[in-house]
């Protein structure tokens, strides 16, 4: 199991913000498309609304590689950064899981894909996501520290402003924008 610590940030000059992560440091570690696939049941709820299971399918550009992930995040608490335990293992046969999921009655799949670009800064994972605009129109960061004092160093460094700031999951993101 890992522990995640992360939080969202949303500005109007996204690009300006990873040029200048790179500027101060920061060190790209990997460029993904992603496939997310949401795994749920149509017949029951069986994952706590807070947490969510998902297949996702990378295609890493800058290291040339291919990978497949199952992972359970179960959300723990939100403060000033959202915090999960995380349980992810990789496979290689993404129609013999998909097929087990309907077996045990997980049979509602729902797929997103996203463009990612990571960076390494001051032991953090900076994250720069673009979804299909379909899907979430507006780019973000994502930072994942260590501790709440290590996101602080990390946003003030940077210069961003806390009510740049959310801890909502990506689901959370799109209900606030369908509903206005």
């Amino acid at each position: 199991m890992e522990k995640e610590l992360e939080c969202k940030v949303f500005t109007d000059d996204f690009n300006g913000l990873m040029d200048k992560a790179i500027e101060m440091g920061a060190k790209m570690i990997a460029h993904e498309i992603q496939e997310n696939i949401l795994i749920e049941s149509n017949n029951f709820d069986l994952i706590d609304s807070s947490d969510y299971l998902r297949i996702r399918i990378s295609k890493d550009i800058f290291n040339n590689e291919n990978k497949k992930f199952l992972t359970y995040k179960k959300r723990v608490n939100d403060t000033n950064v959202r915090h999960y335990d995380e349980y992810t293992i990789e496979f290689d046969s993404e129609e013999n899981l998909k097929q087990i999921l309907k077996f045990v009655k997980l049979d509602k799949q729902s797929s997103s894909k996203k463009e990612r670009k990571s960076f390494e800064f001051m032991d953090a994972r900076l994250d720069f996501d673009c979804w299909d605009k379909d899907f979430y129109p507006y780019p973000y960061l994502e930072i994942e520290v260590k501790n709440e004092e290590h996101l602080n160093e990390i946003i003030n460094k940077l210069g961003i402003n806390k009510d740049q700031i959310s801890t909502e999951s990506i689901s959370e993101l799109r209900s606030k924008l369908q509903e206005s």
